[in-house]
C-alpha cells in the first residue's frame, strides 16, 4: 500500500505520516527529508528545508521539490510507504499527475482555527503572505489549496481537535471503506 498524505503545513502529515507507517509497517518518507538529501548531494551543503527555502528562494525550493518527487516515484516504484508531501507539492501541475498515480493520496482537513494554532506555534511560516495578520494569510492559502487539495485526493480525513492515535484510527476506517468500493 502507498499512502500520500496532502494538506496545509500543520495539518499532522509528518507525525500522523510515522504513526500510519509503523502501523502498516511500511516505511515512511518526508518530502522535507528528501529536499534536504538532495540539496545535500547536489550543492554539498547540509540545511533544513527551511534554510534551503530562506537561502535559495522560492523558485529553486519547488524545482527542488518537483525533482524530489519524481525521484521519489522512479526509485519506489514497486515498493510500500507512508509519504507526508509538502504543503505546496500538490499545487504544482506536474506534480498533480505523478502523485494521482503514485498510491492513494488523503487529504488531512484540519479544521481552520486548530491549523492557525498549530502554525502560530512554530511562528509564522516565510510563506504567509501578510506576516502581521496570520489569520488573513491562511484564509488567502486555504482558498488556493484546499479545493486543489480536494480535487487530487481519493479520501478528506476531516480532523478537529482528535489526537495522533485517533486520526490515524479514521484513517484507517476511511481506507478499508474505499478499498472496498
Amino acid at each position: 500500500m502507498r499512502m500520500i498524505l496532502i494538506g496545509m503545513k500543520g495539518c499532522g502529515k509528518t507525525t500522523i505520516g510515522k504513526m500510519l507507517a509503523k502501523t502498516l509497517d511500511v516505511p515512511f518518507l518526508d518530502a522535507d527529508s528528501e529536499i534536504e538529501s538532495m540539496h545535500r548531494r547536489e550543492r554539498g551543503e547540509s540545511l533544513s528545508f527551511r534554510q534551503i527555502f530562506q537561502r535559495y528562494g522560492a523558485a529553486y525550493f519547488h524545482a527542488l521539490d518537483a525533482r524530489a518527487l519524481l525521484n521519489l516515484a522512479h526509485e519506489r516504484a514497486s515498493s510500500d510507504f507512508v509519504f507526508a508531501c509538502g504543503g505546496r507539492t500538490p499545487l504544482q501541475q506536474g506534480n498533480q499527475a505523478i502523485l494521482a498515480r503514485l498510491g492513494t493520496v488523503l487529504f488531512l482537513n484540519v479544521e481552520k482555527s486548530v491549523l492557525l494554532r498549530r502554525i502560530l506555534a512554530q511562528g509564522i511560516p516565510a510563506f504567509f503572505p501578510y506576516p502581521d495578520d496570520p489569520e488573513r494569510s491562511l484564509d488567502e492559502l486555504l482558498r488556493e489549496r484546499a479545493p486543489v487539495y480536494k480535487r487530487l485526493a481519493h479520501l478528506t480525513v476531516n480532523i478537529g481537535e482528535e489526537t495522533c492515535r485517533q486520526v490515524v484510527q479514521m484513517i484507517l476506517r476511511e481506507l478499508r471503506a474505499y478499498e472496498q468500493h
